[in-house]
């Protein structure tokens, strides 16, 4: 299973899940992956990746991996190792959030591997309003820009630390624990630095009036 030889390099991609609303346009300029009954919400599709079990009308698409629901991964899994031979890349993630909450949170674990394979990638995922909710990134140096709560996650240890323009900084290296409060409800006021040492959620919530 490989990506068209066309997109094999390109860095940047929207997989598009089946809880949608329809791409915005801001997501159009990138390929567009979709998984399973993602294909109901995305107005081209570039690649297509199922098991037809949200799915059930003729995708229409040059290249497509169809899968048995009887399998040990999920569609989502499937999709993210198109991406395994990139040493980097950035991954818009439309339609995942809201839906069942194992789904979500198997999402978050299938992301966090995908991460820890491909360091120097990030996921993000979009709620339904269009807004970057959840950073997803791998091992490096992120810089942020928020004004407003955020909170700071990882599934396995991770040493991390946080500084610049937010209320609780983390000054020296220190180790997150798997879903540990360490990180709950920050707040910024601006430009903020991020640095871990392996894949972690950041959480960005509502913004300051």
């Amino acid at each position: 299973m490989r990506l068209p030889n066309n997109l094999s390099l390109t860095k940047e991609w929207t997989l598009v899940g089946p809880l949608g609303p329809q791409v915005p346009d801001k997501l159009l300029s990138h390929p567009l992956l979709a998984v399973d009954g993602g294909s109901a919400f995305c107005p081209r599709i570039d690649v297509w990746v199922g098991d037809r079990d949200s799915s059930h009308k003729k995708i229409d698409c040059d290249h497509q991996f169809e899968f048995s629901p009887q399998k040990d991964l999920s569609d989502f899994a499937l999709a993210l190792k198109l991406f395994h031979q990139l040493p980097s890349v950035t991954l818009h993630l439309w339609g995942f959030l809201g839906g069942r909450r194992d789904h979500e949170m198997m999402n978050f674990g299938e992301i966090c591997q995908f991460l820890t394979l491909n360091p120097s990638s990030k996921a993000i995922f979009y709620n339904a309003q269009s807004e970057d909710t959840i950073n997803c990134l791998g091992q490096g140096q992120w810089l942020f820009n928020h004004s407003g709560l955020f909170s700071l996650a990882s599934l396995r240890p991770v040493h991390v630390t946080l500084t610049g323009q937010c209320q609780y900084q983390i000054a020296e290296k220190t180790q997150l624990s798997p879903l540990s409060s360490l990180g709950l409800s920050n707040i910024a006021k601006g430009e903020f630095t991020l640095t871990n040492d392996g894949p972690v959620l950041l959480y960005l919530l509502e913004s300051l009036k």
